[in-house]
C-alpha cells in the first residue's frame, strides 16, 4: 500500500503544478487539480492519474480507488492522512 510519505510528496508535486485556470471539479471557483489514486486488491500496487472523472486512464485499471481535489491552501499532511485513511478503508473490504 502506498505510504504516507509517498502521498504527501505526491500530493506536493501535483500542488506545485496548479495553474490559475486549473479547476479540480466543475462547480469550482478556486484553481485545483483533482487527484485519483488506486490500489489493486491486495494493496500491493497502486497507481495514481490527474484530471476529470471520465472513468479512463490508468488509475481505474485497479478497482480501488479514490479521488478528492488538491487546492492552493490545502494542507499536504492533512491530505495525505485522508487519502490513506480512505484507501485503508477501502481494501478492508476486501479481506
Amino acid at each position: 500500500m502506498i505510504t504516507k510519505t509517498d502521498l504527501r510528496t505526491l500530493i506536493k508535486e501535483i500542488k506545485a503544478e496548479i495553474e490559475d485556470d486549473f479547476r479540480a471539479y466543475e462547480d469550482d471557483t478556486c484553481p485545483g487539480i483533482l487527484l485519483t489514486l488506486a490500489h489493486s486488491e491486495d494493496g500491493k500496487d497502486w497507481t495514481y492519474q490527474t484530471g476529470d472523472l471520465q472513468h479512463t486512464g490508468n488509475a481505474y485499471d485497479l478497482p480501488v480507488w479514490v479521488s478528492q481535489g488538491i487546492y492552493g491552501d490545502t494542507n499536504v499532511r492533512t491530505l495525505a492522512d485522508d487519502f490513506y485513511a480512505e484507501i485503508k478503508n477501502e481494501l478492508e473490504g476486501y479481506d
